[in-house]
């Protein structure tokens, strides 16, 4: 039982991760595998993720080769820990996904809620 609610608790605090900064990447940079740090950096920013969450976005979207490079503190052990619990969390296909593989999630498609039919609509029709 407790077990079950730190998983979904933590898909739910992840999933900001996988479902919309992909689609941000996506819009502002074009498709692809990976994108750089600075883009990812950018994506985070514009999105106003929390600092807790970074470690996970930049896992999720940049190669470790990118992240080392740009001196991020970020170990390799530390790396592939963070994306086996996406792909665990998410059902992704592996620790190889790619940001076209988190795109295809289920979590990365939009549903609007559906209409209130008890909402305000105006003042009434004579």
């Amino acid at each position: 039982m407790i077990a079950a609610l730190k998983r979904y608790f933590a898909r739910r605090r992840l999933k900001p991760v996988v479902s919309v900064l992909p689609r941000r990447l996506v819009k502002a940079f074009g498709t692809g595998e990976h994108c750089t740090f600075l883009q990812a950096k950018r994506a985070i920013s514009d999105l106003r993720l929390r600092k807790s969450l970074e470690p996970h976005a930049f896992a999720a979207v940049c190669r470790f080769q990118e992240l080392e490079k740009s001196n991020v503190p970020l170990s390799a052990h530390d790396y592939q820990r963070l994306r086996t619990e996406l792909a665990d969390l998410f059902g992704l296909r592996g620790t190889d996904f790619t940001i076209k593989d988190l795109l295809a999630t289920p979590y990365s498609a939009h549903h609007p809620a559906q209409e209130n039919m008890y909402a305000y609509s105006g003042p009434p029709s004579d």
